[in-house]
């Protein structure tokens, strides 16, 4: 029988992490990308709206944090610390900003301004952590930047400022709360979550109208919170503490070529030329950083 020596073992112990970090984040991708589906079956207003995936979403997760934590369901909330405590009303404006953006302006702008994410993340821990970033994934960020305008092409319209803006105040909270998670890893980031969702909903909750939301609607609702705050949240904090938070970002991206697939599937509306070019993109910038970062570090 061969043994493996203690370097092979913690190179294949890396591998294997990076792995299941890469999973992580593609699936809390696939979980972002159903949103539009969601929203498009909804009948509400976009404060409702707001409210609804809000409370939904930090439901799911104190729900989450009953099952794991089961008899110590305080101790996730002791976590928290100072920072923390800063970034969650941060995190519950950029919860609010992404259905304000796509509310605002279109998506086409929302999906520009979030290609940016892997940039503002290696940035945001740059300034905070000091954090190097590869040039390969930015060199592969850069790649789906331009796959991204290829998708949208004409799509996209100048003079819808404030819509862009909110995307960013998006990308640029999202940003700060990976890279939290990363300064403090035994930070809960579920029952950060939960915090910033309750925050979120107190904002929203004068401005929803709850006397229109049916049960078609209110089903609705939970789904979207649960999946896209709860489900993804869990996942893409899971991965993010296994990769480097710009390589999570950038993996992230994917949500933006899943999207038209679900229109596609579910509507029946075939994606442009355009998109499904840029697309195809986006797609190998992200498999030209996995495969290529693999076998950089299949070498060392």
């Amino acid at each position: 029988m061969t043994m493996l020596s203690d370097a092979d073992h913690s190179s294949f112990e890396a591998r294997r992490k990076r792995w299941r970090g890469i999973a992580y984040v593609a699936t809390a991708a696939l979980m972002w990308s159903t949103a539009g589906i969601w929203v498009r079956y909804l009948t509400l207003d976009i404060w409702t709206i707001q409210a609804g995936r809000a409370i939904s979403g930090s439901l799911s997760l104190f729900i989450y944090l009953l099952i794991v934590e089961r008899r110590t369901i305080l101790a996730p909330f002791r976590t928290i610390n100072v920072a923390g405590y800063i970034v969650a009303p941060i995190n519950a404006i950029g919860m609010a900003a992404y259905m304000q953006a796509l509310n605002w302006t279109t998506v086409a702008n929302v999906m520009i301004v979030y290609t940016t994410l892997p940039f503002v993340v290696a940035l945001v821990g740059w300034l905070w952590m000091r954090e190097r970033v590869k040039m390969r994934t930015m060199f592969a960020s850069a790649i789906a930047l331009s796959g991204v305008m290829f998708m949208v092409g004409g799509s996209y319209q100048s003079g819808n400022v404030k819509g862009d803006l909110a995307a960013f105040v998006m990308v640029l909270s999202f940003a700060i709360l990976v890279t939290l998670s990363r300064r403090y890893p035994k930070l809960s980031m579920p029952a950060h979550s939960v915090i910033s969702g309750l925050m979120c909903f107190g904002v929203m909750w004068p401005l929803a109208n709850f006397a229109s939301v049916t049960l078609n609607d209110a089903i609705l609702l939970l789904v979207l919170g649960s999946i896209t705050i709860g489900v993804a949240n869990v996942m893409y904090m899971r991965g993010v503490a296994l990769l480097p938070p710009a390589e999570a970002g950038l993996i992230g991206l994917l949500d933006t070529v899943i999207a038209p697939l679900w229109v596609f599937w579910i509507f029946n509306e075939r994606p442009a030329d355009g998109a499904l070019i840029g697309g195809v993109i986006v797609l190998a910038a992200v498999v030209f950083q996995i495969l290529g970062e693999g076998r950089s570090e299949a070498s060392d």
